[in-house]
């Protein structure tokens, strides 16, 4: 069991490589403050101006139970800014005369089996780059309960739409990571070689890596973590090789400061252009509108002109300078990358926490400090946003009968989703889904409380919840908030 601790410690600013230009005095212990108030253990930060690397730098402990500091090659996982190199691969093939934006998936993928033959035979690599799909967010689950694209797509006939095709934003990995099988198919390599050898080695980016043996190898790796109720508890590194395009990337400040340039730099790298300026610009141009109150409260803070998303970008005007941003969020780890195309700058940052919001506060001063702009206190003015559930109370669990407790045991399904079965195990019971298996505790009022199947010591507050019929039989449960029906017994 892993050791859980309590961050008592000073978060410092270790030297940067890079440092071309002066930021604001006090930038540094602004930083390492608002850390601490959003408990973010260690943190990478990359920032590039007019067109050069301003600063690559590490802040904070890479690990709570060694206290080790993060430097500038410190290797974080990236999460969903990953899907700017799979934009940028299609856009090479796009330049390369091998695809276009608009041809249906299907004309490279012959075997993508849809619900619906329309979005089947019309869904094109615009609409997977866009997350225009309207395919059932059960699809988005299936990839991580299996950790298999494969065996995800394979489940693909039984997820219906949930919205209308290219009617509305509906974020969606499974469906998204058919962009690194379309590279694949194409290019006749797997994304990963493609990536390496078209982007990360033009740009020397030596320190990414996308294979999970190579990472678990990585010694100067920032661990994960998640703060409960007070304290910091060190959890498994997110190995997500699995995610492919979606999310497979590792990288440090160092590395990302790089691939920050060379965005800026309109997908130049010193004399050498490695992707078309009409290419870039199809990258970061709007494809379908949206409510940023829906997305993310950040921007929702703030007027803007249009709020949208590009192919794997959002899009959005700032202070009166267009935006491509994007984050990153996987168990233990979070990140957020923003390009300003018009100035040539731009601003990585890695935090060893999930779902650590700072990184929107981080990428706005640092913003306000590209564009010149007044100086905000974005730390206090998010903090505030994203903290205001602290105040609501724990939901109340269900207890469940005796009755509901010997029925319990059993195979249940969901339609579109892999299915669940529940046993009875060490004085309470197991749940497996896809290739997940989760304990679960009876609590002293009869409740069932279900614990992370990758980290199972830290504290829970999700429950299973009994469904019962008028006389009182158990018909379904919900597990993480999904219903589940029980299958009756073989004959």
């Amino acid at each position: 069991m892993k050791k859980i601790v309590c961050l008592a410690l000073a978060i410092a600013a270790t030297p940067a490589t890079t440092f071309a230009g002066d930021l604001p005095e006090g930038f540094d212990a602004a930083v390492t403050t608002a850390m601490e108030k959003w408990h973010a253990p260690g943190l990478g930060l990359a920032i590039v101006k007019d067109g050069e690397v301003l600063l690559s730098r590490g802040y904070g402990i890479k690990s709570v139970l060694t206290n080790n500091q993060v430097d500038e090659h410190t290797l974080f996982q990236a999460g969903s800014t990953t899907k700017a190199f799979a934009s940028m691969a299609l856009a090479m093939l796009v330049d390369d005369g091998k695809v276009k934006w608009d041809d249906p998936v299907i004309k490279h993928v012959p075997e993508l089996d849809l619900n619906e033959d329309y979005v089947e035979n019309n869904m094109t690599i615009r609409d997977v780059l866009s997350h225009r799909s309207g395919v059932s967010q059960l699809s988005n689950i299936n990839v991580f309960v299996s950790k298999s694209l494969p065996a995800s797509w394979e489940m693909l006939p039984n997820n219906p739409q949930q919205t209308s095709f290219r009617q509305a934003w509906d974020y969606n990995n499974t469906i998204f990571a058919l962009s690194g099988l379309v590279v694949e198919k194409v290019s006749g390599k797997p994304f990963h070689e493609f990536v390496k050898e078209r982007i990360l080695d033009p740009l020397g980016m030596t320190e990414t890596l996308l294979l999970d043996a190579d990472v678990k190898a990585r010694k100067n790796r920032a661990e994960a973590h998640q703060y409960i109720d007070g304290k910091f508890y060190q959890i498994e590194y997110p190995y997500i090789e699995f995610s492919q395009s979606a999310g497979m990337i590792n990288s440090t400040p160092s590395d990302m400061a790089k691939w920050v340039r060379f965005l800026a730099n309109g997908g130049t790298i010193g004399d050498k252009r490695l992707v078309s300026e009409a290419a870039m610009k199809e990258m970061f141009a709007p494809q379908i509108l949206m409510d940023p109150k829906t997305i993310y409260p950040a921007a929702a803070t703030l007027d803007h002109s249009y709020f949208s998303y590009g192919l794997a970008w959002f899009v959005y005007d700032y202070k009166g300078e267009k935006i491509v941003m994007h984050t990153g969020s996987i168990d233990g780890m979070s990140a957020i990358n923003a390009i300003v195309p018009g100035k040539k700058a731009g601003v990585y940052a890695f935090i060893n926490a999930d779902h650590i919001e700072y990184r929107h506060a981080m990428m706005y001063t640092v913003l306000d400090i590209l564009l010149d702009n007044p100086a905000e206190d974005w730390s206090e003015k998010l903090y505030a946003v994203y903290h205001s559930k602290d105040k609501q109370q724990e939901k109340a669990c269900l207890a469940f009968s005796d009755a509901a407790l010997t029925d319990l045991p059993g195979d249940y399904t969901l339609p579109g989703l892999f299915p669940l079965s529940i046993a009875k195990a060490d004085g309470g019971f197991m749940a497996t889904l896809g290739v997940n298996t989760s304990k679960i505790s009876v609590t002293s009022d009869g409740c069932l409380k279900v614990h992370d199947s990758d980290n199972p010591e830290l504290p829970s507050s999700d429950y299973l919840q009994p469904v019962l019929s008028s006389d009182g039989t158990l018909t379904q449960v919900k597990f993480s908030g999904l219903p589940f029906t029980k299958k009756a017994p073989a004959e």
